[in-house]
């Protein structure tokens, strides 16, 4: 290995490192990470802070800024408009109603969360995170499953509704 690859290599694991323990050191359940510097795609769908898998998150929006800085930004933008969006989570609101335990509530500066004070003491203009199994299950499928085909608030509302016990009015 040369010289200079070695160089190249120690720089990026330690502004990687620095990335990590930045994200680590944001608070308590609460991402305030800046978009404009570095997108956070991850850790907007799947949650930052104390989480336990913020290491992680911060450590996927670092690698795919890494090594695609269009794609992250692309990704990071889906993430935010999803989260900001009171349609698209069919799922995580009946996993939610049946487990609140599986989603915390996490609240960013650049996204306007769908939920609202109706939903919880200090919820308002945040959104779920996912916090164990049932609660990746909910979001993976919501984002990358059903917002995508269109099924989730168009075909899936209607039965949400009705399993949750709060049927659509005719």
């Amino acid at each position: 290995m040369s010289r200079k690859h070695s160089t190249a290599l120690g720089i990026g694991a330690a502004m990687g490192g620095a990335a990590v323990a930045t994200f680590l050191s944001m608070g308590m359940g609460m991402a305030h990470a800046d978009d404009t510097l570095t997108p956070d795609g991850y850790t907007d769908l799947l949650g930052g802070g104390s989480l336990p898998q913020a290491a992680d998150d911060a450590s996927l929006d670092t690698q795919l800024f890494d090594n695609s800085a269009g794609n992250a930004a692309a990704f990071d933008a889906s993430v935010d408009n999803f989260q900001s969006s009171p349609f698209d989570h069919g799922l995580q609101t009946l996993i939610n109603a049946i487990d609140p335990s599986a989603f915390t509530v996490q609240h960013d500066v650049d996204i306007t969360g769908y939920l609202t004070a109706a939903d919880g003491a200090g919820d308002a203009g945040g959104y779920l995170v996912p916090d164990d199994f049932l609660g990746y299950l909910a979001t993976d499928l919501d984002y990358f499953l059903l917002t995508p085909t269109g099924l989730d608030p168009l075909a899936l509302g209607a039965i949400i509704d009705t399993l949750l016990g709060s049927p659509p009015a005719f």
